[in-house]
Order: C-alpha cells, then sequence, then structure tokens
C-alpha cells in the first residue's frame, strides 16, 4: 500500500513539474532544451544557391582582361551561396531580422570572401506603435530598400521589355519551371527581387499610416551606397522625405524632399551637396490615369556651381481593359537637376560618382550622354514616348516610339548599353570602369555599356552641337502547344541612334553618330511538369560615323557582309569606323528536383568583334549550373 501511494505521489509530482516550467526531456542529451517563451516568436527562411561555372575563350582581348579559360564556383559578385533569415517579435511587438550569409570558399583570398559567415545586410530593428493619431513604423541598423519618388529615391524601372533567358540570384522559383516563361507571357512582369525598383539606404527609417485627414508619410535619415565621398575616411549623409493625402480613391498629392552631401577632401571642410523638392499628382479617371512629378534642385561643389534647375515626369496611361492600351511619358530634367538616388541617370556632374581607392567601384557608374531605352529618363534631355500593347489571339504584341534631345550641350562622349553579351562582359570583368582593349568598356551590375569619342568639339571639349536621340523597341510574344506541350515564343527587337539634328524617326547611314539595333529570340518548351527547355538567339550591331573614334584597321569593311555579298549596293556601305557586331546562342534547362528545389543549366557561345577596331576581338562559350533551394 505504502509503494503504491508513494508511486502515485511522484507521478503527481512529475506531472506538476512538468506543468510549471519549461524544461523537459527528450532522448540522452548533454543540453537541456527550452521550450519556446509563447510570448516570444522567431522564424527562419531562406536559400541555398550553388553556381558552378565554366568560361573557354577561343580569341581574348589583348591585355588579357579575360582569361582563356576560367573554372569557379560560387557569383562572382557579393551573392551570399547560402542565406538565412531570421526574423523575430518580441512581446513588446519590437520586431527584428537579420540576414546571415555564407560566401564561397573558392572566390580566392580577399578578406571579403574568407570569412565563412558574416551579415549580408546587417542587424535591422523595426517597431510598430498604434496612437488614436496614426500608426508609426520605426527601423533602423543595417541596409534596407527605400523606395519614394522617381524623382527623389527610385530604382531603375522600366517596361519590363526583356530577354529573360539570363538569371539573377535573387529570382524566386516558380511552382513548376514553365511558369516563369508563362508569367512573362501572360503580364510582361518579371519579379527581380526586393531591389528592383528601389535603393539600399542604410539609418533611420519611419513610416506613419492612418494619419488625422487621410494624410501618410515615410522617412529616410542615413546613408546612400551611391553618394559616398571621395575619399575613403569622408563623411556622407542623405536624408529624403515624403508627405501624401489621399483625397479620395481617385485622387492622391505628394510632397518630397530629398537633401544630400559628402566631403570632398580630408578634413571635410569642403562637401559636395544638393537638395530637391518635388510636387506628386495622380488621378484617375474610368479609363485614363495622369501621373506627375514637378520638382526643382539646386546642385553644387568646390568646382561647380550650378544652381537651380527644374524637372518634370508625366504618364498618361489608358485602363488595360482597352482593345489597345496606350502609356505616353514626356519628361524634361535640366542638367542642374542632379541626384543619385532618382530614377533617371545623371550625365552633367560625373565627379559624382567617384571611383575611391580601397572602396572599390562605384555600382553607378558615370554615363556620357547615354543612348537608353524607353522608360529610362536622363538629365540634361527632353522628350515624349508612347508605348503601346495588343493582343491578337495566342499573340500578344508591344512596343513604342520615343524622341529626345539635349537641353545644353554636352561632353564630347556617346555611352550606350549592350543588349546583346552585355551580362557575358560583365562577368569578364566586374564593377570596372574603362578597360578593355581600348578602355570603352564599363561594368555595371550584371550590364555592361561602351563609351564613343566625338571629335567634333568645342576648346572647352564639349561638342558643338546639341545631340538628338530616338529610339524604337518591338516585342511580340506567342503562346500555343505542341503534342500537349505549352511553348513560348518572344521576339524583342530595340533600335536606338543619335544624331545631330532633330527627327521623328531614327536616321539610317552616315547621318547616325552612332545607331544600334538588336533582336533577341527566346524559346521555351515545357517538356514535363518537372522541367523546360530553353533557347535564345540574340545579334546586335552598332556603326559609327565619321565624326566617332576611327577604327586602326587600314582597309575599309564593309556594314554588311550579307548584302555585300548579294550585290544590294544601296544597302550597305563601306567604313573606317565602329561596325560591331555581337552574337549569342545559347541553351538551358530548368529542372524542379524537390518542392522547394530546383537545377538551372545554361550554356553560351558568344561572339564580340569589330573588323575596324583589331583588338576587338572575343570569342568564347560559357557554361553555367545553378542550384537553388529554398526553406
Amino acid at each position: 500500500m505504502r509503494g503504491l501511494i508513494l508511486i502515485i505521489f511522484f507521478m503527481w509530482v512529475g506531472s506538476s513539474f512538468s506543468q510549471d516550467t519549461s524544461i523537459y526531456h527528450k532522448s540522452f542529451s548533454s543540453n537541456i532544451l527550452s521550450s519556446k517563451n509563447q510570448s516570444t516568436s522567431i522564424s527562419f527562411l531562406g536559400y541555398y544557391r550553388f553556381l558552378g561555372f565554366v568560361r573557354n575563350q577561343q580569341e581574348t582581348f589583348p591585355n588579357n582582361s579575360g582569361k582563356t579559360l576560367m573554372i569557379s564556383s560560387g557569383d562572382s559578385y557579393r551573392e551570399p551561396m547560402f542565406l538565412l533569415k531570421l526574423n523575430g517579435k518580441t512581446k513588446e511587438k519590437i520586431t527584428f531580422g537579420a540576414d546571415f550569409m555564407l560566401n564561397s570558399l573558392y572566390k580566392g583570398s580577399s578578406s571579403d570572401f574568407t570569412q565563412p559567415l558574416t551579415l549580408n545586410l546587417g542587424l535591422n530593428l523595426s517597431t510598430s506603435i498604434s496612437t488614436k493619431h496614426g500608426t508609426f513604423n520605426l527601423k533602423s541598423g543595417g541596409v534596407s530598400w527605400y523606395r519614394q519618388s522617381r524623382l527623389t529615391v527610385w530604382g531603375n524601372h522600366s517596361f519590363n521589355r526583356i530577354s529573360i533567358y539570363e538569371r539573377r540570384p535573387q529570382t524566386p522559383l516558380n511552382k513548376t519551371p514553365i511558369d516563369r516563361y508563362s508569367n512573362y507571357y501572360k503580364s510582361g512582369l518579371v519579379d527581380q527581387g526586393i531591389r528592383y525598383g528601389s535603393r539600399a539606404f542604410q539609418g533611420i527609417f519611419i513610416q506613419g499610416s492612418k494619419l488625422p485627414l487621410n494624410f501618410s508619410l515615410k522617412s529616410v535619415i542615413g546613408k546612400s551606397t551611391f553618394n559616398r565621398s571621395l575619399l575613403e575616411s569622408g563623411d556622407n549623409f542623405t536624408s529624403s522625405f515624403q508627405l501624401k493625402n489621399t483625397l479620395n480613391t481617385n485622387l492622391k498629392v505628394a510632397y518630397n524632399y530629398l537633401s544630400s552631401w559628402a566631403d570632398t577632401d580630408s578634413l571635410g571642410g569642403e562637401r559636395r551637396n544638393y537638395f530637391i523638392h518635388t510636387f506628386e499628382f495622380d488621378k484617375k479617371w474610368k479609363k485614363i490615369q495622369v501621373q506627375m512629378e514637378l520638382g526643382i534642385g539646386k546642385y553644387k561643389d568646390p568646382i561647380n556651381k550650378l544652381g537651380y534647375g527644374e524637372a518634370i515626369l508625366l504618364n498618361v496611361k489608358t485602363a488595360k481593359t482597352l482593345k489597345v492600351p496606350i502609356n505616353m511619358q514626356l519628361y524634361r530634367i535640366s542638367p542642374q537637376f542632379v541626384n543619385v538616388t532618382g530614377n533617371f541617370l545623371n550625365t552633367s556632374v560625373l565627379d559624382v560618382f567617384p571611383n575611391v581607392e580601397g572602396v572599390g567601384t562605384t555600382v553607378r557608374t558615370p554615363y556620357q550622354s547615354p543612348i537608353v531605352g524607353l522608360g529610362y529618363p536622363v538629365n540634361n534631355r527632353q522628350g515624349i514616348s508612347i508605348n503601346a500593347d495588343l493582343s491578337l489571339g495566342q499573340l500578344k504584341l508591344n512596343g513604342g516610339i520615343g524622341v529626345f534631345a539635349e537641353i545644353d550641350t554636352s561632353y564630347s562622349a556617346l555611352s550606350y548599353i549592350h543588349n546583346v553579351n552585355s551580362q557575358t562582359l560583365s562577368r569578364i570583368y566586374v564593377f570596372a570602369q574603362n578597360w578593355g582593349p581600348y578602355n570603352a568598356l564599363n561594368s555595371t551590375y550584371r550590364g555592361v555599356f561602351e563609351n564613343v569619342n566625338i571629335i567634333d568639339t568645342s576648346i572647352a571639349g564639349l561638342t558643338n552641337f546639341k545631340k538628338f536621340f530616338n529610339t524604337i523597341e518591338f516585342q511580340a510574344k506567342y503562346n500555343n502547344k505542341i503534342f500537349g506541350k505549352n511553348y513560348y515564343l518572344f521576339c524583342l527587337t530595340r533600335f536606338n541612334t543619335c544624331q545631330k539634328d532633330f527627327s521623328f524617326f531614327p536616321k539610317i547611314g552616315k547621318q547616325a553618330l552612332i545607331s544600334q539595333f538588336s533582336e533577341e529570340i527566346d524559346f521555351s518548351i515545357e517538356l514535363s511538369e518537372k522541367s523546360a527547355l530553353v533557347l535564345s538567339y540574340g545579334i546586335e550591331k552598332i556603326l559609327g560615323n565619321s565624326s566617332t573614334d576611327k577604327g586602326d584597321s587600314p582597309q575599309a569593311t564593309s556594314t554588311n557582309t550579307f548584302f555585300e555579298m548579294l550585290g544590294f549596293d544601296n544597302l550597305y556601305r563601306y567604313t573606317n569606323f565602329r561596325n560591331q557586331k555581337n552574337t549569342l546562342f545559347g541553351f538551358g534547362v530548368d529542372y524542379k528536383i524537390g518542392q522547394n528545389a530546383m537545377l538551372f543549366y545554361r550554356y553560351n557561345q558568344y561572339r564580340y568583334f569589330d573588323p575596324n577596331f583589331i583588338e576587338n576581338h572575343l570569342k568564347g562559350w560559357e557554361m553555367m549550373l545553378e542550384l537553388k533551394i529554398n526553406f
């Protein structure tokens, strides 16, 4: 009887102890495990990404900007192989998060790459405070992505007319491999992660919502990656603020402010600074939406005191329900309106983009009168573009035409962004300025642009004329089935020119300082529910006239060897100037190996050459195998 009582007593004590404490034991372990406090929540997510890369070049630049053979593991950029996102929330409703990243072990001996585990974007803390006057969110710590308005803080954002053959590390996984191409066919939008359309900032972020009279606000005070001091030890600072009012569901107005400065000497006595004020208007009717931003800015540094400058961005869009939706864009951005975090390229003050020794090349490289596609505004420029969409059964068409002109004369140079082989070339020399055999190439984030000198210049080094730009873009998308499997065909045509005179349409031949034509064709087909085959072909042709760089080849070459062979004398000419041709052929396979895991294989054959510039010959192939696992 006594034994029975003791057994009952110990069972009661054990059950009571287990209810009143958080300590419990499973199988034998040297550690005591504790259950989670119910007042605190912690979650983890992230991905593992492996990238194997092989490049073999049959023809290389003489200065060996690219190796003949390269075998590597891991991305050439600071992209993590392993990313762990930690998110937590305390009982005081303070949220915190951190991104832990694991770099590749095969990137070299640099201290930037040898740390096995580092913080990707730092540790961020945020909290939310609710009052009777509104809800306020505060965030601070590491790097965060911020967007405000196109003239103040906004990432590169265009019409998403791109080749989707190439993948970026932040590209999310789809339910099935073919979904990536299906989504692009349906909407024309590609999810490129949180970075797309935003800028990186580090500082204090404030956001207020549900304020009286339908007001809301957002602000950041801190540092931007693009605005930095000329010296490694120098300081810089950027602040931005927006106050928005939703008058009704169809009408919104907003005021934006941005101020930025950076030291230009070691003592901090001289600074580069600028400020911007803008006003936004967004009005919707049944079939039309008007978006407008008006701004004024002032720029000053120890050398340049530009004074005040104006800017206007105007978008008029019709409803997508119309048979032919139209989007008209008009803009004018004066050369005095300078900003490195807005949705436009700066061309008037190149010193805003210093190449700081000890810091590395900036990711926002200086452009000199760039030839850009539709949807990319540029300061010291004004113009208008019209874009339209049309669906004819399974065939979807979209395109646009644009006419632009400089406001003032500018530097005696041009820049054009490569549409074909752009990512391939950028992988050869990452974030480098003035490289290649003629020091004309410049690498940005997964892209390359090329500089062209103009010989018709003034004593001050500026052109004796204003430059005029024309752009035509056309894309066709088609979907159908073969043997019961979906396939998608995308054709993208782009034609850009720059000349001395105004023209409603692009000028062809000797009249154009630079003409750039490119054609990109992507084909994808569903092999099974778990796999898809992708093919890509691209060709790009760039021609320059006698006002641009002359080649070092003694003999003139034909601008079109095919028409020359057929004897069509009116369709080609002989030239000693730029006669550049880029080609790319690639194929790949997307394969789903698990619920949250996919394999991506790519093989590319590429060629970049110009018969008039002897050293501009590059030819080879590259192969990539990517494994990405989400958890």
